[in-house]
Order: C-alpha cells, then structure tokens, then sequence
C-alpha cells in the first residue's frame, strides 16, 4: 500500500504531464506552420509573369503571352495578380509558341477576379499549388475532362464555379463573338430585250460578306457580289454587275441550334459594260437604235433600293454555320464562320 505523500507526488507528477501535453501540440504546431511557410515560399520562388493579352466575353478563356516558354498545352496552372494571391486555376488548351490559350476551370476569389483586364502582368505557377491554401480545408482537386483537340478549348460546359461568375462578363448575346463571315451563292436575274424578244436570264452571283455585332445581338453587315456575263449586251463583249449592300440586324434565337436575324439595309447595283452602245456602223438606224437598246438594259442594272429580309443561321460544329439569305436583295445559300 503506497503511503499519502507518495500518492500526492505521483498525483502531482501526473499533473504535470498531462499539463505538458498541450505545450507539445503547440510546439508540434508550430513546426508544422513552420513548414508550411518554408513550402509557400518555394512555391513563390517558382512562378513566372506573363502578360493577359486577350480575354473572351464569357471570361473563361483568356490568351496569355508565352515569352518564358514554359506553358505547354495541358498543363495544369494558377493565376494571380502579380504580386498578389492567387486568383483562378486554369489549364493550358493550346500553344502557339508566342502566344498560349488557357482555359479557366477555376475561381478562387472574385474580388481578385474583378480587378483582371487586358493587358496586365499575371503571376503564373505550374502544377500543384496546395502550398497556397495550407492554412485552409485542403482544395478539392479539379476535376476537367481532358481538352483532346482545340473545339473543346470553346465548349459551352459550364465552369467549377459557374454560379459564382453569374456578375461578371454578363450579357444577353445569343451568338458570342463579334464577327461573323460568309461565302455564299444566289441566282441573279434579268430581262434581256435586246433580240426580238424578251428574255429572262439568270446567272450565278457570288457574294461575301462580313458582319459585326457591335452591341448585344446587333449586327451591321457589308456584303459584296459579283456576277459576270458573258455575250452581254453582245456577243464577245461582257458585262461585270457588282453588288455592295449594307443591312443591319438583329438575332433572335431558333430551335435546333440556329437563329434567326431579320435585316433591313441598302443595295446599290454598279456594272461595268464597256461595249454598250457601240455599233459598227453609226449612220445606221437599226444600229443606232440597237445601240441605244444596250445602254438603256445596262442603266435598268444599274439600281439602287432599300432592302429587307431575313438571314437564318444554323449551326454545324462549333464556329460553323450553313447560312440562308431571303430578301429582296437576294436569295443566297452558305457557310459563315464565327470569330
């Protein structure tokens, strides 16, 4: 049987270790923030800047130099404000050499996010960054499906923390670029009644066009096309029929992928016939007349008129769309491409 002050002396001592056991949790602590610190610190040592040269409307591709050399497509990197903390995780989509596309699967703070804008330097890391967020609950790891070919650098799947983003680079735009261009094909027609009759003629027009949406879903569209004829006003000679329009539109979205844009604009016809009007023989009557018939035909190309229509838009693949014209200028079938 132990004796009184031998229990108070192992009571005591008891106390005592139980009392040390905190200082070692505090101690073990602060070797591990020491840790922690020694590892944020290398991960600063090995970032890199670069400068944001473009960003998309949607915000969540941007095109970043490349003077450092070291983005390869398919590296996993962090952006941040230089400097500053991190801002977003992204991943390399393609590299041009000069230039690199990235494509943001990750927001980190939308108040370091707000401050991004053409033009700036960024703050680049490569690979993990998990040292960055160690006084915090462990960064889920991303999950991306892998970016096989540059189409799925612009898939419309939403980001991470797409909900987060609603406030930022909004807009109502049911076509995202600002650049639509096209080839396309129609039928132009005349009346020839140079012979004895009247005939109707129709030839092939090419035409091309560029179009700018300079607000949301606003367009303003040049177009250009071309007919050349040959044997007009007669046989040898021919007659080139330049079309120039303008039109202004807007898009309204339609179903299995395509849209619709209603137009109204200005057509002017210009021709170059430089055999009109010449005879071999002036003092002639029936030549004189005949003459005359070829001028008045080219002047009746030659018009001006406002234009209304429609273009409808339906989409391929990304970027790509056949496209229809149905106006009074013209009724046209294509390809557009958008950028």
């Amino acid at each position: 049987m132990i004796s009184k002050p031998w229990k108070i002396q192992i009571l005591l001592l008891c106390a005592l270790l139980i009392s040390a056991l905190p200082l070692n949790n505090i101690y073990a602590q602060d070797l591990m923030d020491d840790s922690n610190g020694q590892q944020i610190e290398a991960v600063i040592e090995n970032k890199f800047s670069e400068v944001l040269l473009t960003i998309s409307r949607s915000g969540k591709i941007f095109i970043v130099s490349n003077n450092n050399q070291m983005l390869n497509k398919g590296d996993f990197i962090t952006i941040a404000i230089k400097g500053g903390k991190p801002i977003a995780r992204a991943i390399v989509a393609k590299n041009s050499g000069e230039q690199t596309g990235i494509k943001v699967i990750r927001v980190y703070s939308l108040q370091r996010w707000s401050q991004i804008k053409k033009g700036m330097d960024l703050d680049i890391l490569k690979g993990d960054d998990s040292a960055f967020f160690v006084t915090k609950k462990k960064v889920e790891e991303n999950k991306v499906e892998k970016i096989e070919t540059e189409e799925d650098l612009f898939s419309e799947e939403e980001l991470a923390a797409e909900e987060d983003l609603s406030g930022f680079y909004k807009d109502s735009r049911l076509i995202k670029p600002d650049n639509v261009i096209s080839a396309g094909w129609d039928q132009f027609e005349l009346k020839n009644d140079l012979g004895d009759d009247v005939i109707t003629e129709s030839h092939n027009q090419f035409n091309y066009s560029w179009a700018y949406q300079f607000a949301d879903n606003y367009w303003v569209e040049g177009l250009y096309g071309r007919t050349l004829i040959d044997d007009l006003p007669s046989t040898g000679s021919q007659t080139l029929i330049n079309n120039f329009t303008i039109r202004a539109k807007y898009t309204f979205k339609a179903p299995l992928y395509s849209y619709i844009m209603p137009y109204i604009g200005f057509q002017s016809y210009q021709v170059d016939s430089p055999n009109a009007g010449i005879v071999e023989d002036n003092t002639s009557t029936e030549d004189q007349e005949q003459a005359q018939k070829e001028v008045d035909l080219i002047n009746r190309l030659k018009q001006n008129n406002i234009v209304f229509g429609a273009t409808i838009l339906k989409r391929l693949v990304p970027g790509w769309f056949v496209k229809a014209d149905l106006g009074t200028d013209l009724m046209s079938l294509g390809i557009a491409i958008e950028f």
